[in-house]
């Protein structure tokens, strides 16, 4: 049984969602300024929106590590597990490096940062539950 490349195999969406979110978070900080940003916490659907691409794109890598027989699953809910822990590695990262770059900003207290990880993971696991599968025969 032959079955088609999923939506996230393509190089062009494992590259250009994450980017979208990012260009689109940047012209929307220049348009509209920081303060709408934070105020009316714009940020939340971002981060929303950045846990999304970045599920994908982990898919993306993995199904194509998979495919090339890089690595070997044992089964396909080691997949979920795999995408859904890099996710929570990008998303500390991520706050992280905001909490140490951005750390002057009127906005940038602890409770901004649950929230921003809380977001991120709700958006990665909408993306993994609800448009990541993977088959055990395609591995």
């Amino acid at each position: 049984m032959t079955v088609g490349n999923p939506y996230y195999s393509s190089v062009k969406i494992i590259v250009l969602i994450p980017l979208l979110v990012l260009v689109f978070d940047m012209v929307y900080k220049y348009i509209f300024g920081e303060e709408t940003y934070n105020i009316y916490m714009i940020d939340n659907i971002f981060h929303l929106f950045g846990g999304m691409s970045v599920s994908i794109s982990t898919a993306g890598i993995l199904w194509h590590l998979i495919q090339r027989k890089i690595i070997v699953l044992q089964d396909a809910k080691v997949f979920g597990f795999l995408v859904f822990g890099f996710l929570c590695f990008v998303v500390i990262s991520w706050e992280i490096f905001e909490y140490i770059v951005f750390y002057p900003m009127e906005y940038m207290i602890y409770a901004d940062l649950i929230v921003d990880m809380i977001f991120g993971l709700i958006g990665g696991s909408i993306a993994l539950f609800f448009g990541i599968r993977i088959n055990a025969d395609s591995q």
